[in-house]
């Protein structure tokens, strides 16, 4: 009842003291008539950016507000503040249930919105599900456990820019989570296991792509689940499904829906890449943690409240058929995660791991909208596809891994992300190990890089290692950790642990390699 009652009295001061982000509508160019009125809609959404010439957004102060008063409303809705942004704002998770409360004999999906503070039709999307979910949909809630996180990222809303107050990126720091903003979803992700989750964003509708061929973006909604290596057929099967479902539904209603894409900022590259496929988003992140991890973003960056109906519509739409899906599918998709996750762990110590994957090149013909006239124009362009990974670099999967007993901060970080690590007694180290031994072959520093280009972020740059293993034999200390290969979420510890990638602990100065810091586990003995 105390942390309620704090929860309440923030919500009251910010009812006092509202704060407004900080957009300027006299920045943001006009989108023309020809195109705006081809995103129209005659829905009517209550929440506080569509009150009677409202020019700004919904602020954090009115979101937290407005969650407050439905979780005061309703008996089968709880905030929990799961941690706090740099800035200090707390970040709450809305746990919607029957009114028994959290049920883990039911499916759960997970819907965060707002990683990049300039991206606000999903926030806002996820407050009119939510009052949705709470009075004419609430029958859903009997079927499925509902987790809503309206704002990852208030600090960067507050200011309406893309990353964090440090600037660094959060849907690149699921893995490394350097951040707080990213420690906080990591920790709702481990506590309540999701076997759904759903990240809303919003695409640039012109800039990039006027420059590069002369045409803005047709589609109201980009979909893409997860894309990367060392991921649970399992799982890929069925958020194929889940794909088409938020398609047909989004379709159904006349919105335009694609693959999602993307392209550098430079007008000279033609290039067009479907989202990432490095260990580092949201989406890849949850991917690996063998649940069905969907990216949905709708047209919005650049052109400030145009269509913003629209907009929320598109999400609310595409989230309400996968929430009804998930309650439809009930124990199967329980089940499907069980399975993904006994399949990942049973193939340790056999077969082969991707240490780095990349998109496929192909040809396709994109649909665009004329920037001129609004008239629909194909275009041919290269195209990165996701949906076919050309493995770059692979090795033997080992067992596991040995880290040295001075690597804490590594192994803090994947205990966060929910990984089984053992710390190894006198008992365990009674004999050598059969191990494999890192070798570098080839050191420079870099930076990360995705579909759009570098990365964003305030770092130092990374280690960009080129390595080779030998065999060798180990005694470990007491006090080393072993961090084994037979778990649900290997996938995340191999992302984690091989060096040679560009998101890996060692490529990000969280852990060392030299001096045996790190070494692969061919054959572990009994523990």
């Amino acid at each position: 009842m105390k942390a309620y009652g704090s929860i309440f009295a923030a919500a009251l001061l910010a009812v006092c003291h509202p704060v407004f982000a900080q957009f300027d509508p006299t920045k943001v160019a006009a989108e023309p008539d020809f195109i705006s009125r081809q995103f129209t809609t005659t829905s009517n959404f209550s929440t506080p950016a569509f009150a009677a010439g409202r020019e700004n957004f919904t602020s954090y102060a009115e979101a937290v507000n407005l969650i407050n008063a439905l979780a005061q409303r309703h008996i089968n809705a709880k905030i929990e503040a799961i941690g706090k942004s740099q800035q200090g704002r707390p970040l709450y998770l809305l746990v919607l249930t029957s009114p028994r409360g959290f049920n883990a004999s039911l499916p759960t999906l997970m819907l965060m919105a707002q990683q990049h503070g300039n991206e606000p039709a999903g926030g806002e999307a996820t407050l009119v599900l939510a009052k949705m979910l709470l009075e004419e949909k609430a029958q859903l809630l009997d079927r499925v456990n509902v987790l809503i996180m309206p704002n990852t990222n208030p600090d960067a809303t507050e200011l309406f820019k893309r990353e964090t107050i440090n600037g660094i990126d959060i849907n690149r720091d699921h893995l490394l989570l350097r951040l707080p903003e990213s420690q906080a979803i990591a920790a709702a992700l481990h506590k309540y296991n999701p076997q759904l989750v759903l990240d809303l964003h919003e695409f640039t509708v012109a800039g990039r792509w006027v420059a590069k061929f002369g045409a803005v973006m047709h589609s109201d909604a980009l979909l893409q689940a997860a894309t990367v290596g060392n991921l649970s057929p399992t799982v890929q099967s069925v958020q194929s499904r889940y794909l088409s479902t938020a398609r047909q539904a989004l379709e159904t209603k006349g919105h335009r829906v694609d693959d999602y894409h993307t392209s550098s900022a430079s007008a000279k590259d033609l290039t067009v890449s479907m989202g990432g496929v490095n260990v580092d988003t949201g989406r890849n992140v949850g991917g690996l943690r063998n649940a069905v991890s969907l990216l949905l973003e709708t047209r919005g960056v650049g052109i400030g409240k145009a269509n913003f109906a629209r907009r929320v519509e598109s999400h609310v739409i595409a989230a309400t058929a996968i929430i009804e899906a998930a309650a439809k599918d009930g124990q199967n998709l329980i089940q499907m995660q069980e399975v993904a996750g006994r399949t990942t762990s049973n193939l340790a110590c056999s077969g082969n791991i991707s240490v780095v994957v990349k998109h496929t090149p192909e040809r396709r013909a994109l649909n665009f909208l004329d920037a001129k006239t609004g008239e629909a124009r194909s275009i041919d362009v290269d195209w990165r596809s996701a949906h076919q990974l050309k493995i770059e670099r692979e090795r033997t999967r080992p067992c596991g891994y040995l880290v040295a007993a001075d690597q804490t901060i590594a192994i803090q970080r994947l205990r966060n992300l929910g990984v089984q690590v053992k710390t190894l007694t006198a008992d365990d180290v009674a004999q050598a190990w059969d191990t494999e031994t890192y070798v570098i072959a080839n050191e420079d520093s870099g930076s990360r890089q995705d579909a759009r280009g570098a990365i964003s972020d305030a770092q130092n740059a990374i280690r960009m290692l080129k390595v080779s293993t030998t065999a060798s034999r180990v005694v470990p200390s007491v006090g080393a950790f072993y961090v084994s290969l037979k778990q649900p979420l290997a996938g995340l510890v191999i992302a984690a642990l091989e060096p040679d990638s560009q998101n890996s602990f060692v490529a990000n100065r969280l852990m060392s390699l030299e001096d045996g810091k790190l070494v692969r586990v061919m054959k572990p003995p009994t523990l």
